[in-house]
């Protein structure tokens, strides 16, 4: 699952309707956005379904554990899946947030698509006794990020200030690379046509949201030089 990255408390941004992102702020989600008690409401309800879905996921995982406890995949993917729900419950609020609704749908798809994952034993591409350590890697660059990141991280592309330091020195997006290559050697460990589909939906929608979260930091001039000196997204020399 992969969230709003980069961003950690500063003074509040002043951003005029000339800089709002197009589609951010029309029609009825304009309306919404603009009542405190319906914008409550809406982040409450995103944070309600992350616990929902993540009670779902780690009962999926926990009974596959039980039934086969070597596992050792699954373990790290609930390891990382479970770190996203708890950093989302524990986020603070933005200063300015996308709610354009394609951008939700991707979003939600995006962060909350892991779900839909079968944990079921696939092809073992690479073998168990390989991946499981690598995967251990990916995950501790899932809490590294996060760890940088701070309480600064949501699943709509946000701004909560900019964060430089820590994992962002190395690259933009660090939680997002941990999750990919986790989903990645996962993939190759338990390998199904249907998971492939999952993963593949889930990365080309993280990609979206990465270049709608960069759009809205890059209003700043913080982030602006942040991008001058950090040129990858997520793996440095590829992307």
């Amino acid at each position: 699952m992969v969230p709003d990255e980069g961003t950690t408390g500063v003074t509040e941004l002043a951003i005029s309707k000339s800089d709002a992102l197009p589609g951010a702020e029309t029609g009825f989600w304009s309306g919404l956005q603009s009542s405190a008690v319906l914008t409550d409401l809406r982040e409450g309800l995103f944070r309600f379904i992350a616990l929902a879905v993540a009670a779902v996921f780690i009962y999926r995982g926990v009974n596959n554990l039980v039934i086969d406890n070597g596992r050792l995949n699954v373990l790290m993917l609930l390891i990382s899946e479970t770190l996203t729900f708890v950093w989302l419950l524990l986020a603070r609020r933005p200063l300015v947030r996308d709610w354009s609704p394609f951008t939700v749908f991707i979003s939600l798809t995006a962060g909350f698509g892991s779900g839909l994952v079968s944990l079921q034993e696939g092809i073992e591409i690479i073998p168990l006794y390989i991946a499981a350590p690598l995967q251990f890697l990916a995950l501790w660059m899932v809490i590294w990020g996060k760890m940088s990141l701070g309480r600064s991280f949501a699943i709509l592309p946000a701004n909560r200030g900019v964060i430089t330091g820590g994992a962002y020195r190395f690259v933009r997006h660090p939680i997002y690379a941990g999750y990919l290559a986790g989903h990645i050697l996962f993939l190759l460990s338990s390998f199904s046509v249907y998971n492939f589909t999952v993963y593949a939906i889930i990365t080309l929608f993280q990609v979206h949201r990465i270049l709608r979260e960069e759009r809205i930091l890059a209003l700043t001039e913080e982030y602006r030089e942040y991008l001058g000196r950090v040129r990858y997204r997520l793996f440095p020399g590829i992307f």
